[in-house]
């Protein structure tokens, strides 16, 4: 079954059964649960990288800066794996889990100039991650999908440039080991500036995108029975 078979422009019927449509990432297998294991790792390494970031401010501690980065990225991944590992993925996680991270990211990006006085690098790409990236990667909760790590059920191209592992890694470290490695400025800034205008694209692109005006998520069928009929079928907003 493809996924655009699982949302119609129609609305609902009231007190229809919740049925899971048996599509990995699709938004009728979110569980609903707001306190789970992934959203505490959230809370913890979000809380934990502010803690490191703020001693290095501080104190000047270039160490504890890297720890800072560490502890957000390390954490970042762990509750995502244990979201998928114990089947809490939840769309209430998934913008947490966003928001969070532009916290992190942020602070980490002001006090790595205090090590590395680039502003013009860090400002770009603190414009793209916050102004530009920020509701790019909520514009797929206005699909009926998890995260944006299925948006590739609405959009290949789109989920490719942005949510694929190896998109959303580059976007956070790539200006950070710039910075720190490459001498000339020019190099990070050049990066900064591709990155912003795949962002910018991909937004353009997102908000294009057609969009039902209700979710209507469809019971797939039983194997040799016959198609149920739509107005009978079991849906879920």
């Amino acid at each position: 079954m493809a996924f655009s078979d699982l949302y119609r422009s129609d609305a609902p019927a009231a007190g229809a059964p919740v049925v899971r449509c048996g599509v990995r990432g699709c938004a009728c297998a979110d569980p609903g649960r707001r306190l789970n294991g992934p959203n505490l790792v959230t809370v913890v390494r979000t809380v934990a990288s502010l803690v490191l970031v703020t001693t290095a401010a501080l104190q000047h501690s270039w160490p504890l800066l890297l720890a800072a980065y560490l502890t957000y990225w390390v954490g970042d991944s762990a509750d995502g794996c244990l979201a998928r590992w114990r089947g809490q993925e939840t769309r209430f996680g998934a913008v947490f889990d966003v928001v969070c991270d532009r916290v992190n990211c942020t602070s980490c990006a002001l006090v790595l100039l205090m090590f590395v006085p680039a502003p013009l690098p860090v400002a770009v790409f603190l414009f793209q991650f916050v102004v530009v990236d920020l509701p790019l990667t909520l514009l797929p909760m206005r699909w009926p999908v998890l995260s944006p790590n299925y948006f590739h059920l609405v959009d290949r191209l789109a989920y490719t440039l942005n949510w694929h592992v190896v998109a959303k890694v580059t976007n956070t470290t790539l200006l950070v080991l710039l910075l720190v490695l490459v001498p000339d400025q020019r190099v990070a800034l050049l990066a900064a500036g591709i990155v912003l205008c795949l962002k910018v694209f991909s937004l353009v692109r997102v908000l294009r995108l057609p969009r039902p005006t209700a979710a209507r998520h469809v019971a797939p069928p039983a194997t040799g029975a016959a198609p149920a009929d739509p107005g009978t079928e079991p849906v879920r907003a």
